[in-house]
């Protein structure tokens, strides 16, 4: 995957787990608190994933 195609999504990600964070801790939503930890950990998945071409 190109590097800047990797960046765009993990860019994404944080932005999705942010905004989920801030929505569900100003509305008591419990499930988009769980979304946003579950975006948070694609972007640490992502983040320190091996490129598999090297």
């Amino acid at each position: 995957m190109a590097l800047w195609k990797r960046v765009a999504i993990l860019a994404a990600l944080i932005c999705a787990a942010i905004g989920c964070y801030a929505v569900g801790m100003a509305k008591g939503a419990t499930s988009l608190v769980i979304l946003g930890v579950l975006f948070e950990l694609g972007f640490w998945v992502g983040l320190f994933k091996q490129n598999s071409n090297t």
